[in-house]
């Protein structure tokens, strides 16, 4: 009897290993077979990758988006890849590293940036690090500009009758403190980082849009236009639609039969497209993720930098 079993066990690991080799053998249809990228930047540019649960959607990370792009650029079928951003913005350096990469593929390849719903702040510096930037009408663009919010509560914890003791090493140790006002020499010093910050985002679409510093001070003050007002003062090449931005990626990279590969994709959607919590980081990042975030030590951070 138990020899009956070994070999019914072993004529099933058999078959299996047959099938496995089979599958593996059948011709993909992946990458390798397409000569078009199209990279899905969804959602709040940001360093940290979401932790996936049976609730819960994958939320890549600037990392992520970085190897799709490095993955595309190393590909030697893939002729254009096009960046289609439906995103707000997010934190700085996640930012500047996206840029970088962007910028880096658009030197060896036609890199075109689609702007669908939204491609404000940090996504916007994304998107005028390609070749070619297509937005939507309706899409909301610009909003170029820097933030930092600093959360305090001292008040509150006076009313409660809670005291905090800060035993520093330095004056400015405990700057930016949520348990304490800053001075006015504080606020100083955190305001020239941030206009530091803003020169070097204003710079980088200055260059790569070839417009003068003083142009683009003119679009920079903060403003969200419209694809077509977005058009109107330099910010977008055309209005279109993600059609459009295959053709206008095919004609600058000769290619007569575009074919599209799609790294990530959107999540589920809500206001504008974006999920419920992208909206309200669109007018607020740390509101919206206080609001969506059930961890208390997110929800109190008291410092952050973004574009």
């Amino acid at each position: 009897m138990k020899k009956i079993y070994y070999y019914s066990g072993a004529v099933f690991l058999v078959i299996i290993l047959f099938l496995v080799g089979f599958i593996l053998l059948l011709p993909g249809d992946g990458i390798s077979s397409k000569n078009i990228a199209l990279i899905n930047i969804d959602g709040t540019i940001t360093s940290q990758t979401s932790e996936t649960g049976l609730f819960s959607e994958f939320e890549p990370s600037v990392n992520d988006y970085i190897e799709w792009i490095d993955d595309a650029e190393k590909d030697s079928n893939i002729k254009a890849i096009i960046i289609k951003i439906n995103s707000p913005g997010g934190e700085v350096i996640a930012s500047e590293k996206l840029s970088r990469k962007i910028k880096e593929a658009s030197e060896e390849k036609v890199v075109v940036a689609y702007i669908e719903t939204m491609g404000t702040s940090a996504a916007y510096q994304a998107a005028s690090s390609t070749d070619y930037i297509l937005a939507e009408k309706q899409a909301l663009v610009g909003n170029i500009g820097v933030r930092m919010e600093i959360l305090h509560y001292y008040g509150l914890m006076e009313k409660l009758g809670i005291n905090v003791t800060t035993i520093k090493s330095g004056t400015y140790k405990d700057i930016m403190s949520p348990t304490r006002p800053m001075t006015e020499e504080e606020q100083k010093m955190i305001e020239s980082i941030v206009d530091e910050s803003y020169y070097e985002f204003v710079s980088w679409v200055a260059e790569n849009r070839n417009m003068t510093i003083n142009e683009t001070l003119e679009v920079a003050d903060g403003k969200i236009y419209s694809g077509i007002q977005a058009e109107k003062v330099g910010l977008v090449d055309m209005t279109g639609t993600e059609g459009d931005a295959i053709d206008i990626a095919s004609k600058m990279a000769n290619i007569t039969n575009p074919e599209v590969y799609v790294y990530g994709g959107s999540s589920s959607v809500g206001i504008f497209g974006m999920t419920f919590n992208d909206a309200l980081c669109s007018f607020g990042y740390g509101l919206g993720r206080g609001l969506s975030q059930s961890n208390m030590e997110e929800s109190f951070k008291s410092y952050q930098i973004y574009y």
